[in-house]
């Protein structure tokens, strides 16, 4: 099963950002919790795929 998202704009007068927010049950389901670092990757026109950064034996994020 998958869940929409919207995307969202944000206009600047320089520049535009983008964000997308997760649904509560993927964040769940990924154990996502604040600060995490992600990281995308392209892989198609259409596909998008997320990584999460490594975490070390204390639980720190290591920032590659």
């Amino acid at each position: 099963m998958g869940y929409p998202a919207k995307i969202q704009q944000i206009t600047r007068k320089d520049f535009n950002q983008y964000y997308i927010n997760f649904p509560r049950p993927i964040a769940l389901a990924m154990n996502f919790s604040k600060g995490d670092i992600i990281e995308w990757e392209i892989t198609g026109k259409d596909t998008l795929v997320l990584k999460r950064k490594e975490v070390d034996v204390a639980g720190q994020k290591r920032v590659q």
